[in-house]
This record gives structure tokens, C-alpha cells and sequence, in this order.
């Protein structure tokens, strides 16, 4: 049991993607506590051989991964590749009972070779209920980052969120991000709190660096260029850009990220690349979003106004401030948080003219409000509270 702040358990997390997927909050998370000092180890998505017949790069990157299970990446952090899983557990929880034994057997000889024992079980998604006691954690931690029944109908809708209660009921604590998936998890756990997306400041203050070169993917693309960077799939708002990229002709659309799910030629893709103003990169490291910001004048958020997009919290918001660059989102009830930093449209009149004026009124004093916004909402200041809220459960329990 954690007793103070000088004791730092090991954290065992079950994440909701691979750590080279696309890079968010679970890495974000487990890297700062890494190098606070605290051993974790990552388990990388869980998927079931459906997942793999519907998609080969998954099924190779697993495959590949799972001989040298755990891969240290730093100091205090292994990574670790789940083995496949039994097909249906978001229709039959008794599956899902199923893989969380598989699981167990799986990764209990992995937790002895790292000597992980009285450790943080830190968990991600609805189905992980099934691993809650199975290691005898100390704490069982529910990161809700996203709100797993959003856009979801039928059985599937129904077991996840009777998986999702039961874990609620389980969990020591609750963090979640956005302001409607606090509310929810507040009503079904006294024990919640919420923890917003946020920013790692420092690289993407390079965005504003005179030294930092623009990166060469933007070297010919003619400006002004008004980007997205993120996953482009269901989640963008089609027909609005599709709106702006025929009343801007003489803006280039750059859209940076990768189509996953989504193939390449998905239909609303190929009718944005018909325009030859429009430009896709694909998909850049991490590392390399920085100098891609930096060639860009405008960024989007342009989701599409359904009920996923009312509950997500987007990374990219705080990413876009920190690089000082202005921001014209869809309507959303994390975005309005920021409504005095943000060019927030009601419509797709009102997107496309927007688009417009963030591009022809930015200025120096806006630029630093940015940066202090950001400054304000580092992945540092957000684990500074988990680790608060950590110690104070544990002085409870």
C-alpha cells in the first residue's frame, strides 16, 4: 500500500493502444511517471484474431513484438505485447472473463522476471474489469479517456457499458477527461476526478523557434497552408473542409495523420484529393509534429458534431496553442473551455469564415496567450495531481 510521497509503487497499465500508435495521454502518462521514478510496464493494446483477419499491419506488428516480450524503451519503463484473444468480448462477457484469464496466465511469469508486485493496476478501457484482482494490485486505477458507448447501438452498446459499471463500482479511482465523461463517471464513483488532455510544452515551443527549420514535406506546398494533424477518419466533419477547400482555392488544406481504421482511398478522401489544393502527407513520428506546425498558418479541429465528438477531450487543442498557432474548431464542450484562445464555429458558414479571419488576425499578444495557456495545461501538472490524488487513496484505504 502507498503510505507517502516518498513511496513509489510500480504501475502495471493496460492501455487502449500500442505505445507507437498514435501518441496520447496513455504514453504521455506513463512516460512522466517513468521518470518520476516509478517502474511500468506498458501492455500494449488487447485484440482479439478479428481484429487481426481485419487488419494485416496490426497482425504483423504483434507478431513481431510478442518474441521479445518485455521491451525495455527507458529507465523505469517495459513495454509488452498482449497475446491474441478470443473473438466477442464486447458482445459476451463471459469471453471477456475468458481472455482476462489468458491474460493472467500470460503475463504472470513477465511480472515475476521484473519482481512487480503490491503495484497500481492502471487501466484504460471496459473490458480490463475482467484484470481487476487477478494480480492482487494494490489499487486499481480507470484512466477514461474516451467514452466507450459514443456512436456504439445494439448488444455491443449494452455489454460495454454493464462492463464499464461493474468497473466503476471496482475501481479505487476514476480520471477522466472531458467535462460530460466526468459527469457521467462522477454519478456511478464518488471517487472520480477530472484530468484533461494536455500538452508536453517544450517541443512544440520549437514551432516558434527562428531556428527550427519547416519541415520538407511542406517545402512545396504553396502558403498560406491551413492544416489538420491528427487521425483522419470518421471523426472530421467531410463535407465542412470539402466547404472550405472550394471557397479557398488559394489556401492549400494540408492533412497530416493516419487514415486507421479507414483505407487510404476511403470515399471522403478521395474526394477531398480531387481538389489540387488539398494536400495528404500521411503519417510523421512524434517527434517531427513541431516542425510540421511550423509551416502551417491555421490549424483545424474540424470533427464532425456527433456523440463521440461531444464527449472527446482532443490532444490536439493543447498541442496547436503550445505551437501559438490559432485554432478554428466544430463546437465542442472541452474547446469551449478554451473559447477565449479558440475561433469556435456553430456552423459551416461560420467554419469557412473563420478559417478566413484566424488566418489574417493573428498577432504576437495572441501568440503568448497561447503559450500560456499551454504552459498552464503540461502533462507535468496533470500527473502533479494524479500523484496527489494517488496518495491521499492510498492514506485512505
Amino acid at each position: 500500500m502507498i503510505t507517502s510521497e516518498v513511496t513509489k509503487p510500480d504501475i502495471l497499465c493496460f492501455s487502449s493502444s500500442d505505445w507507437e500508435g498514435v501518441w496520447g495521454s496513455r504514453q504521455q502518462v506513463m512516460a512522466c511517471f517513468a521518470k518520476r521514478g516509478y517502474r511500468v510496464l506498458f501492455i500494449e493494446q488487447m485484440a482479439g484474431l478479428e481484429h487481426f483477419l481485419r487488419h494485416p499491419d496490426l497482425r504483423l506488428r504483434h507478431k513481431e513484438r510478442r518474441g521479445s516480450n518485455p521491451r525495455s524503451l527507458m529507465e523505469n519503463l517495459w513495454v509488452a505485447t498482449p497475446p491474441w484473444l478470443i473473438p466477442g468480448r464486447y458482445f459476451f462477457p463471459s469471453v471477456n472473463q475468458v481472455n482476462g484469464w489468458i491474460i493472467k496466465r500470460w503475463l504472470t511469469p513477465i511480472l515475476g522476471k521484473l519482481n512487480f508486485h503490491d503495484f497500481l493496476l492502471w487501466i484504460y478501457k471496459p473490458e480490463h474489469v475482467a484484470l481487476i484482482g487477478q494480480f492482487q494490485e494494490a489499487m486499481c486505477i480507470y484512466h477514461c479517456i474516451d467514452e466507450w458507448t459514443a456512436g456504439i447501438r445494439g448488444r455491443k452498446r449494452t455489454v460495454i457499458k454493464s462492463l464499464e459499471n461493474h468497473l466503476l463500482d471496482r475501481a479505487d479511482l476514476v480520471f477522466a477527461n472531458s467535462p460530460p465523461t466526468y459527469a457521467n463517471k462522477k454519478q456511478l464513483n464518488p471517487n472520480t476526478f477530472r484530468v484533461p488532455s494536455a500538452v508536453n510544452p517544450e517541443p512544440f515551443r520549437q514551432a516558434l523557434d527562428m531556428t527550427t527549420p519547416v519541415h520538407p514535406s511542406l517545402q512545396y506546398i504553396p502558403l498560406p497552408r491551413i492544416g489538420y494533424c491528427g487521425s483522419i477518419n470518421e471523426r472530421l466533419d467531410y463535407p465542412i473542409l470539402e466547404s472550405a477547400v472550394k471557397q479557398y482555392p488559394q489556401y492549400s488544406f494540408v492533412f497530416i495523420g493516419d487514415t486507421y481504421p479507414w483505407p487510404v482511398n476511403a470515399l471522403p478522401l478521395e474526394r477531398l484529393k480531387r481538389f489540387k489544393n488539398v494536400y495528404f502527407l500521411g503519417k510523421f513520428l512524434y517527434q517531427e509534429i513541431p516542425s510540421l506546425l511550423k509551416g502551417l498558418q491555421v490549424c483545424l479541429l474540424p470533427y464532425v458534431s456527433d456523440e463521440r465528438a461531444f464527449y472527446r477531450s482532443p490532444l490536439k487543442l493543447y498541442e496547436y496553442l503550445a505551437a501559438g498557432k490559432p485554432v478554428v474548431s466544430t463546437d465542442n464542450p472541452e474547446v469551449q473551455e478554451a473559447h477565449d484562445l479558440v475561433y469556435i464555429a456553430t456552423s459551416k458558414v461560420d467554419f469557412i469564415e473563420l478559417v478566413d479571419f484566424a488566418l489574417k488576425h493573428d498577432s504576437e499578444s495572441e501568440r503568448q496567450k497561447r503559450l500560456a495557456f499551454a504552459e498552464k495545461n503540461s502533462w507535468d501538472k496533470r500527473v502533479d495531481q494524479m500523484e496527489s490524488l494517488i496518495i491521499d487513496a492510498a492514506v485512505k484505504k
